[in-house]
């Protein structure tokens, strides 16, 4: 059923319930439905009943997803062309375009624009890093959504991308970005 329709059934019943109500209540008695609506017990009852008449074959429209496999031909982070100090973190040039894949498990705090580093998307990893990517191309995940290990995150196209590590509250120093790139990934 479409949604204008189940609203319009909606109001149908609603309307049905109150005018047998205010039926019955002018004879000078009370309503039993009036009791019924008023329990919530009752309403429960109501719900399954109303729910053992829809038909049986009735499915909600399903919405097929698909992961995108990682293509092994697009190079990773790990293949950049050089690494130079910015804000609080490295940009990282690159050729190619490349995939951004999670490190480890983890959640996406942050997809968003910020002035210093425009498409961005902030990770909290489960080993208790916060990386932060900056000049990204595509997002693939929306803000506190969890991601798996190799899980697609970020797509970046040739030119520079911003990486930032923080790590028990404190920025890795460039060195260690670049040890971090090439120890987890490929």
């Amino acid at each position: 059923m479409k949604s204008v329709q189940k609203w319009i059934i909606a109001c149908i019943f609603t309307v049905g319930i109150i005018a047998i109500v205010q039926i019955q209540e002018q004879k000078g008695g009370t309503s039993q439905l009036r009791t019924i609506f008023t329990q919530g017990k009752d309403i429960q009852m109501v719900r399954e009943f109303v729910i053992a008449q829809l038909p049986r074959d009735y499915r909600p429209e399903l919405i097929p997803v698909a992961a995108t496999p990682k293509d092994s031909m697009i190079p990773t982070m790990a293949t950049y062309e050089s690494m130079q100090p910015y804000e609080e973190g490295v940009l990282v040039s690159y050729t190619t375009p490349i995939q951004v894949t999670a490190r480890e498990d983890g959640i996406i705090l942050f997809t968003g624009h910020t002035r210093h580093t425009g498409k961005t998307m902030t990770v909290l990893y489960d080993g208790g890093d916060i990386v932060t990517y900056g000049f990204v191309e595509n997002f693939s995940n929306l803000p506190y959504t969890a991601v798996g290990e190799n899980d697609l995150i970020a797509e970046v196209q040739p030119g520079s991308m911003f990486v930032k590590i923080e790590r028990a509250g404190k920025n890795l120093e460039p060195s260690a970005v670049t040890e971090w790139m090439t120890d987890v990934l490929y």
